[in-house]
């Protein structure tokens, strides 16, 4: 049977060291007030560090496909599962919850304890695993970041290591099953244009597991771009557009005019340019006004507004901009 789970996670409000705790405090509030969809946006702008609509949504969606909050119609409730963490603060709910509904926690568990040490390390096991996906190191990074939030792995001078609870989860696991599986049970990632409705396909969070599993590290810099490259760039820029939702991500005004097909006209900019091998992922692609767009290749200010907009994409997406300064050396 294939494994139909997702292979991307979202982060939390509250970091790693944060994450349970505001997880904990949400989960509280959704199964006393079962708040609506206004509601508890608002709670989460005055209760953590959210601010911007695209990242609400997204983290939130995160935590119903963990199976924590169900949502109907606009009223949001707690599962069984989510009532239980609210009551208990247990980690291993949400370790469980994780390992049942996103791909990859188990082989990452494995491969430090068959000595992988560091993400690339990890990332190389991953990748054997789930050939189908190209996992780079952001996606790793994610997964690890969960691990570490509910005290399974603990992380020194960028190495990891298995706490107590980890190695006690990691028992339970078949290293064969997990690690260098065989090609026959090896999966192939299902184009995009198959997964579910229309629907489905256009929602903020779908969009952004095809962006991530479309990222890479860099960007082939010869004028003969495969097709593959060009289909993986597609998904990025339908995740950035979604999730600019009609409005410059740097100036802040709204796109000048819609399109022929009726979507707000906006470009996409890449940090780091492609064109040299630039990284292709949510976390360094940003939605653009045609002014905007034209400032920072063009412009007296060009560079310095480049690096600007830097900033607001880790504000955007919640990484640390360094993250997103480091990949311009990769």
């Amino acid at each position: 049977m294939a494994d139909e789970r997702r292979m991307t996670t979202d982060r939390f409000f509250g970091g790693v060291d944060g994450r349970l705790a505001n997880l904990q405090a949400m989960l509280t509030y959704v199964h006393a007030e079962e708040p609506d969809q206004e509601d508890l946006w608002a709670w989460l702008r005055s209760n953590t560090a959210a601010r911007s609509d695209s990242t609400i949504e997204k983290y939130v969606q995160f935590v119903r496909a963990l199976g924590l909050i169900e949502r109907h119609e606009d009223t949001y409730t707690s599962t069984t599962r989510g009532k239980a963490f609210t009551e208990t603060g247990d980690q291993q709910l949400i370790f469980i919850a994780l390992t049942e509904h996103v791909k990859g926690f188990e082989t990452i568990l494995v491969a430090i304890d068959s000595g992988a040490r560091t993400i690339e390390e990890i990332q190389k096991h991953l990748r054997r695993m789930y050939p189908g996906y190209s996992l780079p190191t952001s996606i790793v990074g994610r997964h690890l970041e969960w691990f570490r939030a509910v005290g399974a792995v603990e992380k020194h001078d960028g190495k990891y290591l298995l706490t107590g609870f980890g190695q006690t989860e990691v028992r339970k696991l078949d290293p064969d099953q997990w690690l260098n599986s065989g090609s026959e049970t090896r999966e192939v990632d299902t184009p995009p244009s198959r997964r579910g409705s229309s629907k489905e396909s256009t929602d903020l969070a779908s969009l952004r597991e095809q962006a991530e599993r479309a990222a890479t590290d860099s960007v082939s810099s010869s004028k003969q771009r495969t097709t593959t490259e060009y289909n993986r760039s597609g998904a990025i820029r339908r995740y950035v557009k979604r999730r600019a939702n009609g409005v410059c991500e740097g100036c802040g005004d709204p796109a000048p005019f819609t399109s022929r097909t009726s979507e707000p006209y906006l470009h996409v900019h890449h940090i780091h340019e492609v064109a040299g091998g630039g990284s292709d992922s949510p976390e360094t692609v940003i939605a653009l006004c045609p002014n905007c767009h034209f400032r920072v290749h063009h412009g007296r200010d060009g560079a310095v507004y480049n690096r600007e907009l830097a900033h607001r994409l880790a504000n955007i997406e919640e990484v640390p901009v360094e993250k997103i300064f480091a990949t311009e050396e990769l």
